[in-house]
């Protein structure tokens, strides 16, 4: 049974797929030219997923800025959490081989984006200026962007 946004990307394909697609486009580039390759993004893309889901339980509202304040606060002190964030776990989700996940968590450690040992797994652990980065360039562009595409959706409901 097909929802209601659904059938309207059904019946409003042509007016709006190609605006997706410039989105994902110009969001892939970005991150390509920010983490060095593909799968560079692709795996940090993972790890910041697991960071904030992990957030979202200490989370008291939804308004970004006090999601940036909490992101900062959680990447700074650290949170305790059971789920671990493995190699394996990470390429079931972007289909990468482990050895890869491996190699790209290694350049993400060295670039001092994460941190990974054996007992914690994988763990998005920032020098302040990439943090930084992330929240004031990198995000803010994304929600830009993805606000723009919203828009061009609204324009045709």
């Amino acid at each position: 049974m097909k929802n209601d946004m659904e059938t309207f990307l059904q019946h409003n394909f042509i007016g709006i797929w190609h605006h997706f697609l410039f989105f994902e486009i110009n969001r892939s580039k970005f991150a390509v030219e920010t983490f060095g390759s593909a799968n560079g993004y692709l795996v940090f893309q993972v790890i910041a997923w697991h960071h904030i889901l992990v957030m979202i339980n200490q989370a008291k509202s939804q308004v970004r800025d006090e999601a940036v304040e909490l992101w900062f606060k959680l990447t700074k002190s650290g949170f305790k959490t059971r789920t671990v964030l493995t190699y394996s776990l990470i390429s079931s989700l972007t289909s990468l081989s482990i050895e890869t996940v491996r190699r790209q968590v290694k350049k993400l450690e060295e670039n001092n984006w994460v941190h990974y040992s054996k007992k914690q797994g994988v763990k998005f652990r920032p020098s302040e200026q990439n943090n930084k980065f992330l929240a004031d360039v990198f995000n803010l562009k994304e929600v830009r962007d993805l606000g723009r595409f919203l828009d061009i959706i609204k324009k045709k409901m």
